[in-house]
């Protein structure tokens, strides 16, 4: 057994203790004061979490658990033989971790790692990544330690929200109404279209008053909460949601989901896990919210949301499922790309034509902070991307796309190049994706300034995963020619212009929402990083790695002015992974300039 578990008293009467960083790293412990080995080496304070040994349970309470456990068992065997749950256990629901716990954070960003880049488990560069870095600076790229130094930094620091349980709660009628209140009057319908304006008072009212029937009183109930969660979360800063416990209503709605996946077509189920999936995904729980969407996009079928109405005239409500519908393809879409698997929805079996509500291509609106209506649906970014990205998985990422030759890949990249230039050359002039484009000083979040972040971004990202393909091909044939220099050079373009971006628009960057804008930093961060190890002798070297220290200094300072201690670990962690990266690449460089 080894050394490292908690403090206790062995045979002999010697007690043995490990630090907080062995105990994590799960190593020896050699005990030294005022620090041991590990820690000195790893220049933290060593400190030691004494944990109290468990008290011996009676009888009586061994007795409870085990026929507890015995239920459970049964239970699993009823369920694998096909026969119904007697009740529906709160355990059997999804997780939602606490991103402001800093152990539920690391988990969250490992996630994000994962499907960045050259750290995606998948990724035929990753070998190669992890033997540059350490060929380069002579250390080994440890997600690891750099995980068990981020908690013992914390255990330091002192200042984060300790573990916690997000415990279900119900929200009360007054802040459902005021969400409801405040989605219509701010005309919230146009970036999220979840509640139909027109039907959300009539549910609520139907709901508390008590006049439905049990199987509809629950969806609306579930509907209702998780609506409550998603705008006193996205809108919380506002008087109304200062009291409001967002993640406790998402997980109470969590408990009435096996409910709603026994409604095939109901608007109101489709409406609520609509809701929890696009709550739940950012945060990293990815797995459970293409589940989720699974579910959701089987509703829409049954309910005929992916074709036009069959009459010329539409009817409300299929305009409304029409709008759920491009909800679901803008999400599947952008899982899909990330993950490099394939979408969930087949463009061939739906009607692809934009709402014809829709924005128009031509409009200010897409940036600029101008009231909100309801007539007009914006979505929290351009549809078009969405349709960009369904063609560009299919085109270069699928499965199908891996066994084209190499000259009519070539020919795809070039063709879905100028296919997103001229993308870009629809938006009015001054506000095309660029790092330099305009900025107004009075955006306001979650609304027009959400929409014009994500634009940007994911232009970029588009743009960069268009020629990652060239160099991703090169990298995966043994003796195959290299990228294409033109693609390179665009898809370092779109790397800077990514991060140079992000570093402009730190007034619209909130300490909750950083999550979905992760991946877009994540992987051009370590793009650049890795393009800087390779050549450090670079004449964009030490442009590069200003731009890298920008990045750290932008995160210093959103720790530094963040007001609410539960929101730190975020922005630390990010903070403390930049660090790493910077003191790479200064090895990288030092190393360079003595060779």
């Amino acid at each position: 057994m080894a050394d490292s578990d908690d403090t206790r008293a062995p045979r002999g009467g010697r007690q043995r203790v490990a630090c907080d960083l062995c105990r994590h790293k799960k190593i020896r412990c050699d005990g030294e004061k005022p620090a041991c080995e590990t820690c000195r080496l790893a220049g933290v304070t060593c400190t030691l979490t004494v944990l109290e040994r468990p008290q011996k349970k009676s009888i009586k309470v061994q007795l409870l658990e085990a026929k507890s456990r015995i239920r459970n068992l049964e239970e699993r065997e009823r369920r694998a033989a096909g026969s119904p749950p007697k009740t529906l256990q709160p355990e059997a629901t999804l997780h939602i971790r606490d991103p402001a716990n800093v152990n539920s954070a690391l988990e969250i960003f490992r996630w994000h790692l994962d499907c960045s880049g050259p750290l995606s488990p998948n990724s035929p560069a990753k070998e190669a990544f992890l033997s540059s870095v350490y060929h380069r600076t002579g250390r080994p790229f440890d997600l690891d330690l750099f995980s068990a130094l981020v908690v013992a930094s914390q255990n330091q620091r002192r200042t984060m929200r300790p573990s916690g349980i997000v415990v279900p709660k119900w929200p009360d009628n007054d802040l459902i109404q005021q969400c409801i209140s405040h989605y219509i009057n701010q005309h919230l319908y146009s970036m999220f279209p979840t509640l139909e304006p027109s039907k959300a008072y009539t549910l609520f009212e139907e709901y508390a008053s008590g006049s439905l029937d049990e199987r509809r009183h629950i969806v609306a109930k579930a509907c209702l909460s998780a609506f409550a969660a998603f705008i006193s979360l996205i809108h919380r800063h506002h008087p109304s949601f200062a009291k409001a416990e967002p993640d406790s209503y998402m997980r109470a709605a969590l408990t009435l989901l096996p409910h709603l996946i026994l409604e095939p077509s109901n608007v109101e189920a489709l409406q609520a896990i609509l809701i929890i999936a696009q709550y739940i995904t950012p945060a990293g729980e990815a797995d459970a919210g293409k589940l989720l969407l699974g579910i959701a996009v089987r509703i829409l079928y049954n309910l005929g949301a992916h074709r036009k109405h069959s009459t010329p005239a539409e009817t409300r409500e299929h305009t409304h499922l029409r709008a759920l519908f491009w909800a679901c393809y803008a999400m599947d879409r952008e899982m899909s790309i990330r993950s490099s698997q394939p979408p969930l929805i087949n463009d061939a079996d739906c009607d692809l034509d934009l709402p014809p509500n829709y924005v128009q291509s031509t409009s200010d609106r897409q940036f600029l902070d101008e009231p909100l209506s309801s007539d007009i649906l914006l979505y929290p970014s351009d549809l078009r991307f969405s349709l960009f990205k369904s063609k560009l998985y299919r085109l270069l990422y699928s499965k199908q796309a891996q066994t084209h030759p190499e000259a009519r890949r070539l020919e795809y990249i070039r063709q879905l190049d100028h296919e997103l230039s001229e993308l870009k050359a629809s938006f009015p002039v001054h506000f095309q994706p660029d790092p330099e484009a305009y900025l107004r000083p009075n955006y306001k979040v979650h609304d027009f300034s959400l929409r014009g972040m994500n634009i940007h971004l994911e232009y970029y990202y588009c743009l960069r995963m268009i020629h990652e393909a060239s160099i991703a091909s090169s990298m995966s044939h043994s003796g195959g020619t290299a990228p294409l220099a033109s693609s390179v050079e665009l898809y370092y373009h779109a790397v800077r212009s990514t991060l140079l971006y992000f570093i402009r628009v730190e007034g619209l960057i909130q300490p909750p929402t950083v999550w979905i804008h992760a991946q877009f930093v994540l992987s051009s961060t370590i793009a650049l990083f890795w393009n800087m190890i390779e050549n450090p002798t670079a004449p964009t070297f030490h442009e590069d790695l200003r731009l890298l220290e920008q990045m750290k200094e932008l995160f210093t300072r959103l720790c530094r002015n963040c007001r609410d201690v539960a929101h730190l670990p975020p922005l630390f962690i990010f903070d403390k992974f930049l660090g790493m990266l910077l003191d790479f690449s200064g090895e990288a460089l030092a190393r360079a300039t003595r060779s």
